[in-house]
């Protein structure tokens, strides 16, 4: 169902305004490298967030990467005013900003574009089940090498357990300490469904895992993956069919 803005408050719930709760949820987004969506002030459909990704999140500024709709990337214009989408665990943050200006980040290879956005001043919840990102569950048993790009010398090896058109996130026993936005090589194999990932990722973030001996590793694509975006959508929706052929 299509959801028009000015009636938005007869479907979505309203999140508390304060500051501090909308910076927990943009913290969040950045930890996940969450999928983003985005709109204009027109009139039309919120959007999905299938167009890109959280980047950073600063002071004053939320950063974006360099939204695409399909193979075609978007150009934002500084003052632009826009709906931005969040994915969240149950459904979508929506809340309104405005385009402040470029952002990039690192060199050579590994350099990041995108935008610096306002911090919208409300988010507002739609529960709604997320078609573009999916914890992996055990039917893939995924598995996922780490290398250094130049020397090819692994870093540590583990298990997908979490997967977005934006990023990737590995339960992995490493060998050696990692630092935020390090280049390394991924190589992530799946038995069905989503195909082989193999490319130039950056560390976005390592926290240690609930498992002992684990790490889990926050990686962000260097490169867009389009095809792996249609087979997140294609798998979601094949595990919605099978629950409603079980029940």
């Amino acid at each position: 169902m299509r959801l028009w803005f000015h009636r938005i408050a007869e479907f979505l719930r309203m999140e508390d305004a304060s500051d501090a709760s909308i910076r927990t949820v943009l913290h969040t987004a950045v930890l996940r490298s969450a999928s983003i969506g985005i709109g204009t002030l027109d009139g039309a459909a919120l959007p999905s967030p299938l167009s890109g990704h959280v980047e950073e999140l600063e002071d004053d500024t939320l950063v974006i990467s360099r939204p695409h709709e399909g193979a075609t990337r978007r150009e934002l214009v500084a003052g632009e005013t826009l709906h931005l989408s969040i994915a969240a665990d149950r459904g979508f943050h929506h809340g309104v900003v405005t385009v402040v200006g470029r952002w990039s980040h690192g060199i050579g290879m590994c350099k990041r574009y995108g935008y610096r956005v306002s911090i919208p001043k409300v988010l507002m919840h739609e529960e709604r089940r997320s078609l573009h990102r999916v914890p992996v569950a055990f039917d893939l048993a995924p598995r996922a090498v780490l290398t250094r790009p130049a020397s090819l010398a692994s870093v540590g090896e583990g298990t997908v357990i979490d997967l977005s058109e934006g990023g990737i996130c590995v339960r992995a026993q490493l060998w050696t300490l990692l630092r935020c936005d390090e280049p390394l090589l991924l190589r992530a194999s799946f038995p069905a469904f989503i195909p082989e990932i193999v490319g130039r990722v950056a560390v976005a973030h390592v926290m240690s895992a609930k498992q002992t001996g684990y790490t889990d590793v926050g990686l962000r694509f260097v490169e867009a993956q389009p095809e792996l975006g249609r087979a997140i959508r294609a798998l979601e929706l094949r595990r919605v069919n099978r629950a409603g052929a079980a029940g």
